[in-house]
């Protein structure tokens, strides 16, 4: 039953509702006000005709805030405004194209490489301000009308190579004057009824002088930037000069130039501007507060040391109090929203199609459900221990969504510069106890706040002791160098990062021996083939085929090298896969015989490294046996050294959280989630089989020109589960936030981890490191080597003392058991491990990459993906595993950002360019994952008035009211006319098929047809035991339908798959 309600509103008067209850100045802390009479986090008024609805409950807002069900109206204060910044980011209509040509043509402009090349401009204000404020020692300053200068001049001169010089006058600009004018008529206007405003013909032709002031001064500045005159071209406007649209090939005119340009120097200063005068008033009404930000200025800003770009995004205080003061004192008060269809929030408030919605800022931000002791000024809550666990809805001071504020990272550098300086020069005072009044415009800012500033002395100033102390875990044994510095080329093909491990690990040993040694993709080395020297390749193969960074190389070994061609080159081959597949070294194989072939000679002999057994062993027992060959062929001494690869720094605080993902990945953002995996109470006896772990569906959106087809992967870069990484820093005995600074103990080479780079140890724990591997001989050798215990040593050495025992119990107990180093670590206490040496054996995150499950012709900027999450009693017998990516997705929530990228897979999977012909398509579990993909495009196609072709679907679960996934889409496809949906449930025992390849058997007669009319045939799901059974099922037809023996049904399979028409995108 519905349990609707009304939506809480105060009484109004006839005629005009609540219009006159709000106050003409400071109409938005009115509505804040308002809002604290109604805890149920919503309320409505009528304005001036027009009902408005004021949000500000985080759960309502998390749903005000889905782009599906709500976009951004510009009306009353933003369509007045719209008076002068026209179609500029912050007031065009969704609907308007020029607002996608800007953004896309802007999105650059506020990259982190473009705040490094507008870092001097925002010095030389923030300077400027400094010398104003020291001319007047002793007095009292007018902190929001110096922070006004500040930010406009800043903006003008990065953005637009435009000097206002607002510090060099005493009142403030006529640009300036003129913009505060509209503003504070735009915001009047407001809550006026349309006669008022009308009858106000004195203020509007004061509105209209102010904005013909504006408009003709920017006119001039675009003017002379087309004439040559100025400098700046690379600046935002230089950009918007001169830069078409990516994806349209527009370039913006002039006009529209006009409405960016005084949009960005009315948002790119109002905000910036209040931000700083309320981050100086937070901070002296919490002087422990004042006190932190002091120490961290003076630890990193000593004496007059001028501030660089690296330094300021080294600052750890500052940040968290800008980010505190946007909590307790958002300058921008509310958004709006507008319901884009009926819909119903909270699942009792009804909102009408077009129903104007405001989220409330103050409300918002300092609601008790999602903040603890919400009016305190606590810059710790933004802590990354503390901001993980934020209601992911309950902090927008940069608004939301793609229409959220571009310039937010300008912004922020620009405050941190700015209150780092202020802080290093000035001591701050506020002798007349300033009572918050704030001053009401499009914008919040406390008025006439004024403080007493005074150089400090050097006295005043802390110091500190600024050398790092330096931890060190064994000596480098750097490898002596006999060599003459033989050229030696290592290159590898690698999807998933095991063979490119490696490739890195070859590679830094020869670098270490003397030689001349290049790291490369194959792809890159078919450009330049060496025909002399050394060539090592490592290589995974995919189904068969080269990986994504091979193709080019397996086309230019495809097409037959030159007789004789290599003959001046030595090579070695080492080949990575698992047995269990059936092509198992197919590539490496093919690169073997293509380099003999052409000449070359081996240096020994192809090495393969089966991931399904002891993959440590087998490498290091091929790799051992190269380097004593290159010893003795090239007199190099290539003895290992046992000293890890890095050095580790530490420093005495957290200064500095680096993101580091793949050159790859951008961010992406999770718009909705849901659950899959109904409850399986009473639906069957669990002794026949369990019920399944949770499945979620994740609608994720991509960035602005980022698109993605039918059948691609989305790669995932996961983060390590918090419990994982705690248990490590107790094992370790660091503390999570512990500064580290790695550098490379010898020459370094390529890495995974941050060189250089001040790193918590939290961070680099959750980003870099896979924590969860099966631990290799070669780590249980190193554990071994640190533990003076005379009972674990013994202990771990009987897993790698070379012996047929060692091997089995090495298989049996810890490769079989799947058990990491950590399980290891923690069973034997007595290894001391120093941190250097575990950050040196432990792998980088892998991508992992997922199946996307819908179609860009059903939404371009959004893919779905259908995660299962791997979670059970660890093999090991010791606690739970819990899979890294599965739970990292799992655990995101709308409106996160993780990092990945969209990949073609290869062999392709993708569906046949002519929708007419008809589909098999068979995936069980997780496995349909791809497949709605295909069928969500069908079904957009079919709407459309195209034919298509039937498809055969085979979905297979354990019961089809537990983890049936898209159970209705199907059925909705099915009823439609494009599908046929054939099931299996495994935990159902009357059910016909218990699993797919039965359903295939019982629908022979149609699967033959349906193949004999040219269908094309896709599998997907688990490929160690599904995939077979369905490829003997189909084989069975065959015989079945032609007589044939087995070896011609295979051969009919070979030929599909040559011809395209059997696809599989099968994982084990």
């Amino acid at each position: 039953m519905n349990d609707f309600r009304p939506i809480p509103t105060p009484p109004g008067a006839p005629l005009v509702g609540n219009t006159l209850q709000i106050p003409s100045e400071g109409p938005a802390q009115y509505f804040a006000e308002l809002g604290r009479r109604y805890p149920e986090g919503i309320y409505g008024l009528d304005i001036a005709g027009v009902d408005q609805v004021f949000v500000y409950d985080p759960d309502l807002v998390t749903e005000v805030c889905d782009a599906a069900r709500f976009g951004k109206p510009i009306d009353p204060p933003l369509s007045h405004v719209r008076d002068y910044t026209g179609a500029g980011l912050f007031t065009a209509r969704d609907d308007e194209e020029v607002w996608g040509e800007a953004h896309r043509i802007l999105m650059p402009a506020f990259g982190q490489r473009s705040m490094k090349a507008y870092f001097p401009q925002m010095l030389e204000v923030a300077q400027e301000l400094v010398g104003k404020w020291q001319r007047s020692p002793g007095q009292p300053v007018n902190v929001p009308d110096d922070m006004t200068r500040l930010t406009l001049d800043t903006i003008a001169l990065s953005g637009f190579g435009y000097r206002f010089r607002s510090f060099q006058r005493d009142d403030l600009d006529p640009f300036l004057q003129a913009m505060l004018h509209a503003l504070t008529v735009s915001m009047g206007r407001m809550t006026q009824l349309p006669l008022v405003t009308r009858l106000k013909r004195r203020e509007d032709r004061s509105y209209r002088d102010s904005i013909r002031q504006m408009q003709e001064l920017v006119d001039n500045v675009i003017r002379e930037r087309r004439q040559g005159i100025g400098t700046g071209e690379r600046d935002l406007l230089g950009l918007m000069l001169d830069a078409s649209d990516p994806v349209t090939g527009k370039q913006l005119d002039d006009e529209n130039i006009r409405d960016q340009t005084l949009t960005f120097l009315i948002a790119g200063h109002e905000t910036t501007s209040g931000l700083l005068s309320f981050a100086l008033y937070s901070l002296l009404r919490n002087p422990h507060v004042l006190a932190r930000a002091y120490a961290e200025v003076d630890r990193l800003l000593p004496g007059d040391t001028v501030p660089d770009y690296e330094t300021i995004m080294k600052l750890d205080i500052i940040p968290r109090v800008l980010d505190e003061t946007l909590r307790l004192w958002s300058p921008i008060p509310l958004i709006g929203k507008v319901a884009l269809q009926d819909t119903v929030i909270g699942g009792r408030y009804r909102l009408k199609k077009g129903q104007k919605t405001s989220i409330v800022f103050p409300l918002l931000h300092n609601h008790p459900k999602a903040w603890d002791r919400p009016q305190d000024f606590d810059i710790d809550r933004w802590l990354p221990e503390n901001k993980a666990g934020h209601h992911p809805h309950a902090y927008k001071p940069f608004g939301d969504g793609q229409r959220a504020c571009i310039g937010r990272q300008f912004a922020l550098t620009e405050a941190r510069l700015a209150l780092a300086l202020v802080l290093q020069k000035f001591a701050v005072a506020d002798p007349a106890d300033y009572q918050m009044h704030i001053k009401e415009a499009l914008t919040f800012k406390p008025s006439d706040f004024h403080v007493r500033i005074q150089p400090r002395r050097e006295h005043e100033r802390h110091s500190f002791d600024r050398g790092p102390v330096a931890l060190t875990a064994g000596a480098e044994q750097e490898a002596a160098i006999r060599g003459v510095g033989v050229r030696l080329t290592v290159a590898y093909g690698s999807n998933l990062g095991s063979s490119e491990d490696l490739a890195q690990t070859i590679a830094d040993r020869a670098g270490r021996s003397g030689f001349d040694t290049t790291l490369t993709t194959l792809d890159d080395l078919a450009d330049n083939l060496p025909t002399e020297g050394l060539l090592v390749t490592v290589a995974a193969s995919y189904n068969g085929k080269a990986p994504d960074n091979a193709q080019r190389f397996d086309e230019l070994i495809a097409t037959g090298l030159p007789e004789g061609a290599l003959s001046g080159l030595r090579f070695a081959v080492l080949g990575t896969g698992n047995t269990q597949w059936t092509t198992y070294q197919a590539f490496p194989r093919r690169i073997d015989a293509a380099l003999l072939a052409a000449g070359a000679t081996p240096v020994v002999d192809r090495g393969e490294v089966d991931a399904s057994g002891d993959f440590d062993g087998m490498a290091s027992t091929w790799t051992n046996t190269l380097w004593s060959a290159l010893a003795e062929e090239y007199a190099a001494d290539t003895a290992a050294d046992d000293g890890p690869r890095f050095q580790v720094e530490l420093l005495s605080e957290a200064e500095v959280r680096p993101s580091i993902v793949s050159e790859q990945a951008y961010p992406l953002t999770v718009v909705a989630h849901e659950e899959l995996v109904g409850d399986p109470t009473g639906l069957w006896d669990f002794s026949i089989e369990p019920p399944r772990p949770s499945a979620r569906s994740l609608t994720v959106e991509l960035p602005a020109g980022v698109d993605y087809g039918t059948g691609n992967h989305l790669a995932v870069f996961a983060k390590n589960d918090p419990g994982l990484v705690t248990r490590v820093l107790d094992r370790l005995g660091i503390e999570r936030d512990q500064v580290l600074r790695l550098t490379p103990a010898t020459g370094g080479g390529r890495t995974h981890l941050p060189l250089g780079v001040p790193v918590t140890a939290e961070l680099l724990l959750t980003q870099f490191l896979e924590l969860q591997d099966v631990a290799t001989r070669a780590q249980i050798r190193t554990l071994a080597d640190h533990t003076p215990c005379p009972w674990t040593r013994p202990q771990l050495e009987t897993y790698t003392a070379e012996t047929e025992e060692a091997e089995r119990r090495y298989r049996t107990e810890i490769l079989e058991k799947r058990v990491p180093v950590l399980t290891l670590l923690e069973r034997f206490p007595a290894v001391e491990l120093p941190l250097a040496d575990f950050l040196a054996m432990m792998g980088p995150i892998r991508p992992r990459f997922y199946s996307i499950s819908s179609s860009p012709l059903a939404d371009p900027r959004h893919v779905r993906l259908t995660v299962g999450l791997v979670e059970g009693p660890a093999l090991s017998g010791e606690g739970e595993h819990r899979g890294l990516c599965s739970q990292y997705l799992g655990r995101l929530e709308p409106g996160d950002v993780f990092y990945g990228y969209v990949r073609v897979p290869s062999p392709t999977f993708a569906p046949p360019a002519d929708p007419t012909t008809p589909l098999v398509l068979i995936g069980p579990g997780t496995g349909i994952a791809p497949l709605r993909g295909f069928l969500e495009e069908r079904a957009r196609q079919h709407a459309g008035g195209t034919h298509v072709g039937m498809s055969q679907v085979f979905v297979g679960c354990r019961h089809p009211e537990h983890d049936w996934f898209y159970r209705e889409e199907m059925q909705t496809w099915e009823q439609s006319g494009i599908a046929r949906v054939h099931t299996a449930f495994s935990a159902l025992p009357d059910h016909p098929a218990r699993f797919v390849q039965n359903a295939i058997a019982a629908a022979s007669d149609t699967v033959w047809e349906a193949l004999d009319n040219g269908a094309y045939l896709y599998v997907c799901g688990d490929g160690r035991r599904m995939a077979p059974a369905v490829r003997e099922a189909l084989a069975a037809i065959h015989r079945a339908h032609t007589g044939s023996d087995d070896a011609t049904a295979q051969e009919w399979l070979a030929q599909l798959e040559a011809d395209g028409r059997y696809q599989q995108d099968v994982f084990a």
